[in-house]
């Protein structure tokens, strides 16, 4: 490897935000994520630009935005923009970033101008934009990737992406397909990026922008005449180099030689040095560029403390107080239906805070339990606080504390009661979350598997088939390759194919909605009607379909109805409500209020009570859903994936929309839609799936599989126990008559 060095044509300006807008929200928030710079940036002069708005009504006087570099205060300003994005500029002390990895935390602490409810909290928000977000180096200073090992320092773009945009000859050829989809994913890895994005050209487009590195791969003899440049050495032995652009910041990765074998070799070199291999063996799942520090993973019975998620020992004069951390399962996490983890809380709280304030855990955005305060002024210490498994899954989980404090003075809300800075509550980093040993199984299909890098049977690779050899589709494929490589740590293990073939176990296949081949749709269970649905109602950002939207969409419920006539009074509307309900006989209203209760007090739904197969019906996304992803298995041990959109164009942009860690952490069920412009996705359950076997087998999981799942299906479990009991008292009837003595 080498580099050459190339003299920098402009400021040298790196955004930082591993997202297009940072919310901090509430009375108190933070964020924590690593930045890399090359020896270059570190070794120059630099300070930090800052961009931000917040809500009207934070008090700018009790506000404070705070950001720290490697655990040195850089930032500290008052919250004061509600009316447009405010922009400031602060200097970095000398010697205090270093080449690699740099730790940025981002702190708000927020109180309301006039309001000292509970609720008023909710509406405390400071957006910190991208776009103004970013790190300044002085003048002269320039941007060398010496090496590989310099990858991570290509940055992002002020979306928070980084882009591969990789140059290659004849892509239509299978021998460059298989190399280019394999090299993506080693150059992710090797990268660290927090959403990397695949761009294929088969032509050079010039300077690279910002957060983008071009990767120029193919034979020397079809390369020399594609990308200026490229070394005579490509064309005697493998050669993987760093070339400084001469005309702009960006660099160029040349991965090549002069025949296929010695291509592999050069590829083989981007991962050479067992990428992630540490985190990956320890149980820790990269997530530094988006979210420090990296998350574990709780394989089975484990504790972990509070001061080893990133969460401090934190005092509190406020009202909400709100942190949070995340954990990862492994995608064959099977126990939402019976198991449970203990919070061993240590906080205390003074004699202001009144009996009836609580602690809330949520588990990704849903509430799983509370623990409720009915004494003033205690000293907690491992006090247990159960939180059912229902609410987790596999992948990474996101887990919030909020404790809300009511107190009298609150109640009064005397003027200047928000600036109030004594201290009401603390939460102490020697809290625990301890995880019991749980069922471990796999499930197909599932597409939890998929967000976590792998496919079903790790042992017989997956077919990927590209509806067609052309860039956007292997823009889309390298995207999703290298956004599953990221989660797993390692290259997925795949073969790729022109076609499916019926002998194929397991088949992942991309393409539009108009590449999909006839009957694939049924094969995944999706419904036919997406073929003619989907043309007819473009997105709004796909400009390639009919404009015209259908009046069956656009019209008001009111006018859409030949009955009711928008001019409908309420009480005209209201008896029309009365009569539906009455039209439900007595009997139906019982059962229904029946129903309603067995959910609340023991969670038992009808579904769980049924001996009936349960089966799945033809899928039909969402109509304004712009991606599908779906899945099902098959009469062997293996399943196929459908990943499709609109068009090849909308295919790639979704594609890189998904691969955006907080919508690609959703990824679940047997089929999943994005909604255009949307940060969560639609998941459709699992209800018809087959066991894999993922560890070896034991008593002990086996039993943990069975609990949880005689606990999601009741009757059977009923049934079971009715018959063993019967069985066993029949048989202990027949020895007694055998052996017994009549009385």
């Amino acid at each position: 490897m080498g580099a050459t060095a190339g003299r920098s044509v402009a400021r040298i300006e790196r955004p930082v935000l591993p997202f297009e807008t940072i919310r901090l929200e509430g009375e108190i928030d933070a964020r924590s994520w690593t930045v890399h710079l090359t020896q270059d940036e570190a070794s120059s002069g630099a300070s930090i630009a800052l961009g931000y708005k917040n809500a009207v009504v934070v008090m700018p006087e009790g506000s404070r935005l705070r950001i720290a570099i490697n655990g040195e205060s850089v930032v500290d300003t008052p919250i004061s923009s509600s009316n447009d994005i405010k922009r400031m500029t602060a200097s970095i002390r000398p010697g205090l970033l270093r080449a690699g990895q740099n730790i940025i935390r981002m702190e708000a602490f927020q109180r309301h101008r006039t309001d000292c409810t509970i609720e008023a909290t909710y509406e405390l928000w400071t957006d910190v934009d991208s776009a103004s977000t970013k790190l300044i180096f002085a003048e002269g200073a320039t941007k060398t990737l010496r090496g590989l090992d310099d990858l991570p320092a290509v940055g992002v773009d002020n979306t928070g992406v980084t882009t591969i945009r990789v140059v290659a000859p004849k892509i239509y050829r299978p021998e460059i397909r298989d190399r280019l989809l394999r090299l993506v994913q080693l150059v992710a890895l090797r990268g660290r990026y927090a959403h990397p994005v695949i761009q294929v050209v088969e032509s050079d487009p010039g300077p690279s922008p910002i957060g983008t590195i071009k990767v120029a791969m193919g034979l020397a003899s079809e390369l020399r005449g594609l990308v200026a440049g490229v070394p005579d050495a490509a064309t005697i032995q493998p050669l993987t180099m760093m070339m400084q652009e001469p005309v702009s910041l960006g660099s160029t990765l040349v991965v090549s030689g002069p025949t296929w074998q010695d291509l592999d070799t050069a590829i083989g070199i981007v991962g050479a040095r067992g990428i992630n291999a540490a985190q990956v063996e320890r149980g820790v799942i990269d997530t530094a560029s988006w979210q420090w520090p990296e998350v574990p993973t709780a394989f089975g019975a484990h504790s972990f403390r509070f001061a080893d998620l990133g969460v401090p020992t934190q005092e509190f004069s406020g009202r909400r107080l709100k942190t949070g951390f995340s954990i990862n399962l492994p995608s064959d996490f099977y126990a939402t239906e019976y198991g449970e983890t203990v919070l061993h809380l240590d906080a205390a709280y003074t004699s202001a805070v009144r009996p009836g304030s609580h602690v809330n855990v949520f588990v990704n955005g849903m509430i799983s339990t509370q623990m409720t305060i009915t004494s003033q002024g205690d000293i907690v210490r491992r006090h247990n606080i159960r939180v059912p498994l229902k609410n987790f899954k596999s992948g990474l989980n996101q887990i919030t504390i909020e404790a809300v404090l009511l107190t009298d003075a609150d109640e009064r809300c005397a003027p200047g009661e928000t600036l109030s800075e004594a201290n009401r509550f603390v939460l102490f980093d020697t809290t625990a979350l301890e995880f019991p040993t749980y069922g471990r199984i796999g499930r197909l299909p599932d597409l939890a598997v998929l967000s976590a890098g792998r496919f079903p049977d790790e042992d017989l690779p997956t077919t990927v088939v590209l509806a067609r050899p052309d860039p956007l589709n292997y823009s889309a494929a390298g995207t999703l390759l290298a956004r599953m490589a990221r989660s797993a740590g390692a290259p997925v293990r795949a073969q790729f194919s022109n076609a499916a073939s019926a002998d194929d176990e397991s088949v992942l296949f991309i393409g539009a909605v108009d590449q999909i081949p006839a009957g694939l749709l049924n094969r995944v269970k999706v419904s036919e009607h997406l073929r003619m649905i989907w043309p007819s109602t473009p997105t709004a950002g796909d400009r390639s379909g009919p404009q015209m939207v259908s009046t069956e969409f656009s019209l008001p419920a009111a006018q859409a109805s030949p009955d009711h006539t928008a001019t409908a009074s309420t009480d005209e509307v209201r008896k029309r409500w009365s009569e539906t309900f009455q039209r439900r006989g007595v009997l139906q209203q019982t059962i229904g209020t029946v129903q309603d209760w067995m959910e609340k007090t023991f969670s038992l739904s009808v579904s769980s009570l049924s001996l009936e197969e349960r089966t799945d019906v033809p899928y039909e996304p969402p109509q304004r859903a712009s991606l599908l992803v779906a899945q099902s298995r098959t009469e062997a041990s293996g399943v196929w994936t459908l990943v499709t959109a609109r068009t090849d164009k909308a295919l790639a942009d979704e594609t890189a929309r998904l691969a955006n860690p907080m919508i690609w952490s959703q990824v679940a069920g047997r089929a999943i839609a994005l909604e255009p412009r949307e940060m969560k996705l639609q998941v459709e359950p699992i209800k018809d799936y087959r066991f894999v076997q993922t560890l070896p087998p034991s008593l002990t999981n086996l039993r943990l599989v069975a609990a949880n799942w005689m606990s999601a299906n009741i009757l059977p479990y009923a049934v079971l126990m009715l018959a063993c009991c019967t069985f066993l008292g029949v048989a202990t009837s027949l020895l007694l008559n055998r052996l017994g003595r009549r009385s």
